[in-house]
Formats: structure tokens, sequence, C-alpha cells
């Protein structure tokens, strides 16, 4: 949820019980965030700044996050609620008054947006750590007077605006300038990408570039943008090409090009059973579009700067913070999704083959119709495939842990494993299933592989309906659990022949144990049906002087009035359990989980029932037998309990009494415990 966070006075002068002063005053915030979520970029880290006000911004360089508001104020309706923090991002919107803002950072934002008639000065330093964006439009005016050093960096300055820069030094400039704005730069780049049109103005007198991508008229061999609005050409300066010894290329300026270079540069389509076209990282959203290799040749067109080329991957970089449109070759096929990550594909598919590798949470969604011969499909604990129109001659289907896959379409032959926790749906049909015994993988790094051994399989009936997929989902564990034992009683007295002191018969902690076998059903990913058969054994301890008796010939319990008598006993009761119970997983693998327990007994005994007798010189122990039978043939209880994994705490409480016809005593028995497995 987030989580925002209102400027309030700390620091301002002349203010009386009823209103401020109508001096000009400065009002001081230390931008603090209470958030406890662990997302990246919440709690006090800034990591992108927006402006939406015409009122005069400084941004400086502080020993703190802290921003300053100056002007004259009635009251605190004047300036409440115009700056917000909402996870990593803030938000400097107009007050009602103010005649200027001053902005102190001390993290290093490399990210800004300038827009609504803004007016802006940066003084701070910026690191480009792999990409930074700074983007002003709408009559807006931007003077960047400090440093700019890094990595990859987009420019974008639209509906009239105005920016200059004072130093630029960085790896890739990605410049974008439309309707009337203009951009001044000083400084270098290795290569610089310019897309304008013709009411826009590019100042670049002082400023040095190796390589130019320039937005052109169309042309044959140019290469279209993802968004599919502007073409761009490559010039570069003739070099002269040499080549070493070893055979490796020597550009004219002395740079050395190794063969590996060299193919990882040209984008060759990989095959190889260890390697992936695309890896796309964690928490990114990517959606891709595929063009004819002709068109696109050998570079990739992205319209925010990307990692690149990475041992023959192309790279989308961990947590990108904007939507990525990619175009690539169609050619260029196999994705690799991490954790979290989304990815759409938004063109249609005809190829022989392709691979898709999905960790932990992530997302694949075709949008097109989808024609493959040979389809792989790996997927992580929670991840999710979708076809809008998937033709395929064949699936192979590998997951660990609980995912879904929809297909809607058709699918020659299915190759599956029994127990591989993926939940089929969608509209498809299946005309014959291949289902193996035994998981030969579990996804567990980034370099995804095949298996080129397969084990035992077996073939399901042909044409099987599409609606019996996926619902083999029976499991069989063994359980065990402990728990302390104690008895809840509704009456005072037993059966009128005895008369003894209140709460005579109360009981001391004592123990319950359970182990036998659950057999589980999973319809769906968060619910679970289990069905068991067990051993219980449980101990009642008694607190008092509690003996044993013999009543015309039946062993009962009774209440030692006499003083020098000292009486010790224990009761157990051995049950064969049957329990049924409902599981349903909330979140991950923590669920709750309810239902109940039918007992038969089978066994009981006493142990410790004696009686020693205080006497003087003398020591007499008199002892009973263990044959005690009072307690009801069966029971039955109802049972509740959270849980982890297979880990979960419990509680039992009885519906029947204890004892046959209440025989002793009207009591409930109940018991707190932690189980492995219910």
């Amino acid at each position: 949820m987030k989580t925002k966070i209102f400027l309030a006075a700390v620091l301002f002068f002349g203010i009386n019980a009823v209103s401020f002063s109508q001096e000009e005053i400065t009002i001081k915030q230390v931008l603090r965030n209470s958030s406890t979520d662990a997302i990246q970029g919440t709690k006090d880290k800034i990591s992108y700044v927006r402006i939406n006000t015409s009122i005069p911004v400084t941004i400086n360089n502080g020993e703190q996050n802290t921003i300053y508001l100056t002007g004259k104020f009635s009251s605190e309706d004047d300036y409440s609620g115009f700056c917000t923090l909402e996870e990593g991002i803030l938000y400097v919107n107009s007050p009602k008054k103010g005649t200027n803002i001053t902005l102190e950072l001390v993290d290093n934002v490399s990210m800004y947006y300038f827009g609504n008639n803004a007016s802006v000065l940066v003084n701070k330093d910026i690191n480009v750590e792999k990409f930074g964006i700074i983007g002003i439009e709408n009559n807006s005016i931007a003077t960047i007077n400090s440093n700019i050093k890094g990595d990859d960096l987009s420019i974008r300055s639209r509906n009239n605006s105005k920016i200059s820069f004072y130093s630029i030094d960085v790896d890739k400039l990605d410049t974008q300038i439309e309707k009337g704005s203009e951009i001044i730069l000083n400084g270098k780049a290795n290569t610089l990408n310019i897309d304008k049109d013709e009411s826009s103005k590019f100042i670049n007198n002082k400023f040095y570039y190796s390589d130019l991508t320039e937005a052109i008229k169309p042309k044959g061999g140019d290469t279209v943008l993802a968004q599919g609005e502007v073409l761009y050409k490559l010039k570069r300066s003739p070099f002269d090409i040499e080549k070493d010894s070893a055979g490796n290329i020597i550009t004219s300026t002395g740079d050395t090009l190794s063969k590996d270079e060299l193919e990882y540069n040209s984008f060759t389509v990989l095959r190889s059973s260890d390697k992936a076209n695309v890896l796309v990282g964690k928490n990114a959203r990517v959606n891709i579009s595929f063009l004819d290799r002709g068109l696109i040749g050998e570079d990739y067109v992205s319209n925010y700067p990307i990692k690149g080329y990475e041992k023959g991957q192309l790279v989308v970089q961990d947590d990108y913070p904007l939507d990525l449109d990619l175009t690539i070759r169609k050619d260029i096929g196999d994705i690799t999704i991490m954790d979290g990550a989304e990815v759409n594909i938004n063109s249609k598919i005809d190829e022989k083959e392709r691979s898709y590798f999905l960790f932990k949470d992530a997302k694949l969604n075709f949008n097109q119709e989808t024609k493959i011969e040979d389809l792989l499909l790996e997927m992580d604990n929670g991840s999710k495939v979708s076809f809008k129109d998937l033709k395929a001659d064949k699936v192979s289907l590998q997951g660990d842990g609980t995912s879904d896959l929809e297909i809607n379409g058709r699918v020659g032959i299915l190759d599956r494993y029994k127990y591989d926790d993926i939940n089929l749906k969608g509209d498809y049909k299946i005309d014959s299933i291949k289902e193996r015994k035994i998981k030969t993988l579990a996804i567990g790094t980034h370099i995804p592989f095949k298996i080129n051994k397969i084990e035992a399989e077996e073939v399901k009936s042909e044409k099987i309906k599409a609606q019996d997929l996926g619902r083999d989902k029976m499991s069989f564990a063994l359980s065990l659990s402990y728990g302390i034992l104690n008895w809840s009683d509704r009456v005072t007295k037993i059966d009128d022949l005895f008369s003894s002191p209140t709460n005579e018969y109360d009981l001391r902690w004592g123990n319950s144990w359970n182990f036998g076998i659950k057999y589980g059903y999973k319809p769906n990913k968060r619910l679970s049906l289990l069905l068991g058969i067990g051993m219980e054994f449980n101990t009642f301890k008694f607190q008092n002087n509690v003996m044993m008796t013999d009543i015309s010939g039946v062993k009962r319990l009774a209440y030692e009035t006499d003083p020098l008598i000292k009486a010790e006993s224990n009761l157990n009761a051995y049950y064969v359990t049957i329990p049924l119970h409902f599981q349903y997983f909330f979140y991950k693998e923590f669920s709750i989980h309810a239902g109940g327990v039918f007992g038969i007994n089978f066994r009981n005994s006493s142990t410790g029932f004696q009686r020693e007798y205080n006497i003087p010189n003398v020591e007499i122990t008199e002892e009973w037998g263990t044959n005690y039978n009072n307690f009801k043939p069966i029971k039955l209880e109802v049972q509740a309990g959270i849980g982890w994994s297979t880990m979960n705490l419990y509680v039992k409480y009885a519906l029947t009494p204890l004892f046959k016809d209440n025989r002793e005593r009207e009591v409930y028995p109940f018991s707190v415990g932690l189980s492995l497995g219910i």
C-alpha cells in the first residue's frame, strides 16, 4: 500500500495562536517515510523526482533529504499536501501560496521529470548507474549546472520546453525533442541518438561523440523503433579493418574485438542447450515485438536504454522502473524471465521451436496468434503463462511448484510430468498426453538447460478431454503431532456417590501424541482436502489426591479424604483416529485449516495408581491394577490451526464427553500442540 508523507511546518517565525504572520517565512521538512515495505525504492530513499509546479525550484546537494518552501502563509492550508513521497518517488506539486522551493538531496537520483510550466535549476551532480532519465514538457525550463556521468542517459523535451546541460560524460545518450522544444548539450558520449521534429532545436556545438544515430525518413535497410513511429539509421566514421595474427579484428584507433565479442555483438541466433536469447531481469515489465530479419538487421530497438548484450544474451536489467517496449528480430525467440517479471508478446509467431523459462512469480502473455511446432515451457513456483491462440504440434511442460498455464487453441501432444503442479485452464483441445513419472528438472539457475535423458514415461489414452488435465493432485504424507492435554468440566459432582472438595478432579497438563498417514487432494493451488488414519495416545495426570476404588466390581475414581494417605494416579487412553480437514493457503506457503477428528477407543489403562500410608516407622504402599474401562468407545473432536509449509499450530476440542454415561464426571478433553503435517 502506498505511503504518503505530507509536508508539515517544523521551522517558521511569527506564529500566534490563531494564524500565521504575513511576513515571508520558510518552512523546512526532512523527508521521512514511515513505510516498512520491502519494495525497492520505499522507506526514506528517493529514486525519482517529479516537479509539477511553476514556482521556481532549485535542487542542491545536502546532508539529508530536505525540502524548503518560502512564502507568506495565512494557514496550514496554504502549503498542505504540496509534497508527497510514494514508494521512492518524490512529487513536488503547486501549493496555494509560495515564492520558491529548494530541494536538498543526499540520495543519488538519476531520474527527473519537470512539467506544468516548471522552472528548475539543478546544482547537484548526477551519477548515472546503468541508466538515467530526464524528462521535461509543457512549457517548462530547466538548467542543469552540474556534472552528469555514467552509463546510459535518456533526455526527453516536449511541448515547447527547454533544457540545457553544463557537462555530460556518458556511454550512450538518447535524445528526443518534440513540438517546439530545445536541448542544449555540452560534454561527450560514445553513442548519441537523436530523434527530433522540424519545429524543435538541438544545439550540440560543444558536444562530442563517436557514433551518431539519428531519425531520418524511411529508406531501405533502416530499422524500426518498437513503437513503430520513427525510423533510425546508424552513421559511423569510416575506419580501416585490420587483423592481428590470431584473427581478431583491430580498428584504426587501436581497439581490439575478439572473435567471441564479434559473435556476441552480431546477435547470432543461439540454439545451444545452455543459453537463451533474451534475459528479462527481476520485476521488469517488457512488451516484445518481432520484425523480419531484413528490416532490423543486427540490432535491437527499445524506447528506453537497457543493459544490452552480455555473453550472447540480450539483457534487460533487474527492477526496470518503466514499461519497456523492445523490438527484436523474429528469429530471436528463446526467453528467460526472472522472478516477478512480466513479458507481453505482441507479435504473431510462426516458428519450428521455442523455449521459455519462467522463474518464481514471473508472467508471460502471448497476445497474438502463436504457431510453434515444438514448444518447451519451464515454469517455477507461482509463474503464469497464457496463450490467446496457440497451435503447437508438441508442448513439453516442466514445473517446480504450483503454477498456472492458460491455453486457448490446439495442441497435438502434451508432454508433462505427472506431478508438475501446473494448473491448466482455457478453451483448448489436446490430442494426446504423455505423462512422465519422475521429475528430472528443477529451475534453480538463470542459465536454462534441457534434459536429454528421458526417464520412464507412460502414455495416457488418446483424445483425452481437456477438463481432465491437471486433476491428479493426489499426495500421501506422514504426520506427527504433540500437544499438551487437559479437560473442561460442566458439572461438579460424581454420580452423587461421593462427596469431595471443589475442583478435586483437576488435571495437571498431560501429553497427547499422534502419528499417522494423510491422503491429500488439491483441486486448486490454494485449497486442499486431507483425509487420514492414525494412532493417538493420551495421558491424563491428576493434580489432587485421586484414587481408584471398586464399586460392584467396577473400577471407579474417587477422592482420597484421609490426610495421612497420599494417592497418585494417571489415566491412559488409546485411539484409532480418522481426521478430515480442509486447508487453505492464503499467502504463499502460509495456511489455515479446520476440520474434525473421529476416534475409536481400543485400549485403556491406569498407571501409577497407588496409595501410600503415612504411618510412623511403617511403609505401606497399596497398588491397583491397570484395568480401567470407563472411557467412551468413540469420540468426536473439532480442530483448527494455522501453519507454514508442513508445520502447524493447532487447537482441538472434544464434542463428546470422555467417560461412559458420564460415569465419573462430565468432562471434555482439549489440547494445544504442534504438528508436522496437519
